[in-house]
């Protein structure tokens, strides 16, 4: 599952296109949910990390920031999605096997659409 997470976040990514199109939202709502969304990706990042995972994806907690948490503007829904699936992602009894968030994957892809 880890690969299409890559593929969604993208979302920070992609938010960019998104919001240079102007679908995306800069509203003060839209603002606390992004810090909302940043901070889960980054606590996530932690565990990842701290778990020491035999393949990771990542092999410092700055790389997966970088690369996971850096958000451009995006509606608030979207927001509210990405920091549950973080959320979601980082409580996992097996972070690194990675299997338990199907659910919030499927709801922020929803939520952020790649148009």
């Amino acid at each position: 599952m880890k690969k299409s997470l890559l593929g969604l976040f993208g979302v920070f990514g992609l938010v960019s296109v998104l919001s240079a199109s102007g679908c995306g939202s800069s509203s003060g709502g839209a603002s606390a949910s992004q810090a909302d969304a940043v901070a889960s990706c980054n606590a996530w990042c932690d565990a990842y990390i701290a778990a020491a995972c035999a393949d990771p994806l990542y092999t410092s907690a700055a790389d997966c920031k970088t690369t996971e948490c850096s958000p451009e503007t995006a509606s608030a829904a979207c927001y509210a999605a990405v920091k549950a699936l973080y959320d979601c992602e980082k409580t996992q009894a097996d972070i690194c096997g990675d299997t338990g968030c199907t659910n919030q994957v499927g709801a922020a892809i929803s939520a952020c659409p790649q148009s």
